[in-house]
């Protein structure tokens, strides 16, 4: 897709200091990358809590053999 945006020469230059791509649409193309990458772990890490505050609280009368986080690591790590 074709889009004109008006980037900050020093931010671009900033960035390809630590890019592996040296044009600009590589570095944004990177930088693009990285930004969902860190959002979509962000995301899971807040599933993975709201799942476990959920089950411990549906498991706080029960006696269990394990613990509801050692119960979701085991289920994650199946996937």
């Amino acid at each position: 897709m074709r889009t004109n945006i008006d980037l900050a020469e020093e931010l671009i230059a900033e960035a390809g200091k630590f890019a592996h791509g040296r044009t600009k649409k590589a570095i944004v193309e990177e930088a693009l990358r990285s930004f969902i990458q860190t959002k979509s772990k962000e995301a899971r890490l807040r599933s993975y809590g709201e799942r476990l505050r959920e089950l411990e609280s549906r498991t706080a009368s029960l006696s269990l053999r394990e613990s509801p986080a050692g119960l979701l690591r085991a289920d994650r790590d199946r996937r």
